[in-house]
């Protein structure tokens, strides 16, 4: 749960993100990514190269595609997801690693919003920052498609 003014926002609440306009800011989120985090990433997508420090104390760098992927999760949670809604594209880029256990902040907004025969296609970019770095690390848009006649979850 999180808090927008003086509403607090539940999962039941959730605005769906159909109904975002072009320009919508979501809140900054903050997370870290600690070693532990980084080992399960490298087990799940089964990554056993050594090119993220990997030493006694774990992995001293984050992959990239994990700052990403949780960034666009940390975002998504913000909105009710209708069923049947697709993530239908995903660029990123990627501008400097980012050690284990720094402190992140995603900041992320409604870029572009179209509709199409009742679907509604939403665009959203979001860039990570480590705190106190001179810029984003991670920038990105993402393609939501949610289509007609569907409810939020």
């Amino acid at each position: 749960m999180f808090n927008q003014g003086t509403v607090a926002v539940t999962p039941a609440n959730l605005p769906s993100v159909a109904d975002l306009p072009r320009g919508h800011e979501f809140p900054a989120a903050h997370f870290r990514l600690g070693a532990d985090d980084v080992r399960r990433y490298l087990d799940a997508v089964e990554d056993r190269s050594s090119a993220y420090g990997q030493g006694p104390e774990g992995p001293a760098w984050v992959p990239p595609l994990a700052v990403a992927a949780l960034a666009l999760r940390v975002t998504l949670e913000q909105v009710g997801l209708p069923p049947g809604a697709l993530h239908a594209s995903q660029e990123v880029e990627f501008r400097r690693p980012v050690p284990a256990d720094a402190s992140l902040r995603s900041r992320a907004r409604v870029a572009q919003r179209s509709e199409m025969r009742g679907a509604v296609v939403s665009v959203i970019e979001f860039e990570v920052e480590e705190e106190g770095s001179p810029g984003p690390a991670v920038i990105g848009r993402a393609t939501v498609i949610t289509l007609p006649g569907e409810a939020p979850s």
